[in-house]
């Protein structure tokens, strides 16, 4: 017999032995078994944890808030990034959310060497007051939330870059408040 011609008909293989055949078997029960195992762990896992957001999540279920009227733009960035995130409520029952914000900015290099720019960071606080419709308060704390921006001679520039840092501290600490709210109402279940 050689290599290049075979014993065989066109299209037919040799059968293999009966000890062969268990092994081929065996190897395909393991296969899905294993496989089986494997699917059953991957969907275990995704059923113990409830998500903040979607359908069943804490952040639509029960943390929908009223507003207070913002007084500075800075309040009203922030209010619209809760709004965007955790929802509006109309019911007059949900707790009223109380934002009111200070800002300063602070020189984050000293030096006695002139120089063209300087580097400066923009602090945005937030007074935060959640309060049920009976007046009671569920939370009372502050949070603050900077960024940084450079300086130079152009007066408008400087104006520019220090508004744009206030505004994107604004939006950290929007976040941060976002996750105070979730953490600490939704533990109390309010």
């Amino acid at each position: 017999m050689s290599w290049s011609s075979a014993d065989l008909p066109v299209g037919r293989t040799a059968p293999l032995p009966p000890e062969g055949r268990e092994d081929v078997s065996r190897l395909i029960r393991s296969g899905l078994i294993a496989l089986g195992v494997v699917g059953a762990l991957s969907l275990s896992a995704c059923s113990g944890f409830t998500p903040v957001y979607g359908e069943r999540g804490i952040a639509i279920e029960r943390q929908a808030f009223q507003y207070a009227e913002p007084q500075t733009r800075l309040d009203q960035v922030i209010y619209q990034e809760l709004v965007l995130r955790l929802g509006r409520s109309t019911d007059p029952g949900r707790p009223t959310v109380k934002i009111t914000t200070s800002t300063r900015h602070r020189e984050l290099t000293r030096s006695d060497v002139a120089r063209p720019s300087e580097a400066r960071e923009a602090v945005v606080t937030a007074q935060i007051e959640v309060t049920r419709a009976d007046g009671t308060v569920l939370l009372k704390t502050t949070r603050s939330a900077a960024a940084s921006y450079m300086t130079d001679s152009q007066a408008l520039a400087v104006s520019e870059a220090e508004k744009a840092a206030y505004e994107q501290a604004a939006k950290s600490l929007a976040d941060t408040i976002r996750l105070t709210l979730l953490g600490t109402l939704g533990q109390s279940g309010a």
